[in-house]
């Protein structure tokens, strides 16, 4: 397992911690994309295309989730 892929999950890990001690939704979107990102760089994506997936996938689940 290589930096980035560290730095995704532990992102993930972060972002759901986060989560889980707050009462509202704050932070679910962000973890949804990092571990899209995770996987992209477990396929040895480059970084821009890692980033890439994780504003996407975070975007769409905002969007998806918020009124």
């Amino acid at each position: 397992m290589g930096p980035m892929e560290i730095f995704w999950l532990a992102a993930g890990i972060f972002f759901l911690v986060v989560e889980a001690a707050t009462p509202s939704l704050v932070s679910i979107w962000f973890a949804l994309g990092a571990f899209g990102a995770l996987i992209t760089a477990l396929l040895d994506a480059q970084l821009w295309v890692q980033i890439m997936v994780f504003l996407i996938i975070t975007a769409i689940a905002l969007v998806a989730t918020r009124p």
